[in-house]
């Protein structure tokens, strides 16, 4: 017998309301899919066998299924097991139930396993021009389901960005002692002076601060770290120039080297964009001015499965130096 024989009835005696679905409500996974097997098979037996149940703990489950929604599911008899109209008018809903959850279930899976998701990154104009590209293009042929957003601007925004969500990852110059923030440290690398094509400075091996202050100086706005990294540099060696000229972007800057309206003290990743423009970059000593390029994170937050997973890729890629373009290979070689 595949099943108790019972009178058929749509409603149970033991139930109000057909329709009143109460917060009590406890339907199971086990209930749905109890359901779906016998209303597939059409019996009881072959249904428990599909689910590894003995036939009597199916039935158990189809019972307390019909209880909980007030419902009979199906005509029960010694030959045949049938649909009620309730139950034909809810197997498509069961279906879908299960099949949303089971969808619901991929997609948290697919993303843990990093097979989809998205990523924003914030960095300054010359990481997002110089570095970035190549790390994502490199980032998306493993993992071509994960979207990445690049958003580049100020680099003295970055933190704030991190901070309030806006991002997942920021990466920029490192400053010690940001409150909120993680940071994990990619590279070093170093300051250098800019100087226009045919400037007396051009044919120098290297360049001192104080040599460089000798010359209209173009500096970006105080709030940029690298501006801070300079000044601290010039205040070393007993000096404090006011700039002639300050500019927003460091695209900006180099322009106006380019130009001939003076000298200018940025991080050495700029020559990939300054060599096209007329502009000569010499190493800065006396002192050296070194400078930690990392990303930041929130503290208070865990990274997302791909967001993390570009973190690493990041890590690994500037580690291989191999595969980084030009001066950014030369830069994570530092």
């Amino acid at each position: 017998m595949d099943g108790a024989i019972a009178a058929p009835a749509q409603c149970l005696d033991n139930q109000n309301d057909p329709n009143d679905y109460s917060p009590k409500m406890n339907i199971t996974l086990r209930q749905i899919r109890a359901f779906l097997a016998v209303a597939e098979v059409g019996a009881f037996a072959r249904a428990a066998e599909r689910m590894h149940l003995s036939p009597s703990a199916l039935s158990t489950l189809v019972k307390e299924l019909e209880e909980q929604i007030g419902l009979r599911l199906f005509y029960r008899s010694t030959r045949v097991v049938q649909l009620t109209e309730a139950g034909a008018e809810f197997l498509p809903l069961a279906r879908k139930a299960l099949e949303d959850l089971e969808a619901a279930v991929a997609g948290s899976r697919a993303l843990a396993e990093v097979k989809r998701g998205r990523v924003t990154v914030a960095a300054s104009i010359v990481i997002a021009a110089t570095l970035l590209p190549w790390v994502i293009q490199s980032f998306q042929q493993r993992h071509p389901g994960i979207q990445c957003i690049l958003k580049d601007g100020f680099e003295e925004t970055i933190r704030d960005q991190v901070r309030r969500g806006e991002v997942d990852l920021g990466v920029g110059t490192l400053v010690e002692g940001e409150p909120g923030l993680t940071e994990v440290t990619l590279y070093q690398d170093h300051l250098v002076a800019l100087v226009p094509d045919g400037h007396p400075l051009a044919e120098r091996g290297a360049v001192t601060w104080r040599e460089l202050a000798r010359h209209p100086l173009i500096s970006l706005s105080d709030q940029s770290p690298s501006r801070a990294l300079a000044d601290a540099a010039f205040d070393s060696v007993g000096l404090r120039p006011v700039p002639a000229h300050v500019a927003t972007f460091s695209s900006t800057l180099i322009s106006m080297v380019a130009a001939g309206m003076g000298v200018a003290a940025l991080p050495v990743n700029v020559r990939q964009l300054s060599r096209r423009t007329g502009v000569q970059t010499r190493m800065l000593v006396r002192p050296t001015v070194k400078r930690n390029m990392g990303v930041y994170s929130r503290s208070d937050a865990e990274l997302t499965p791909a967001a993390n997973a570009f973190l690493k890729h990041m890590q690994a890629f500037v580690k291989s130096k191999g595969s980084l373009p030009d001066e950014a290979a030369e830069v994570a070689a530092h």
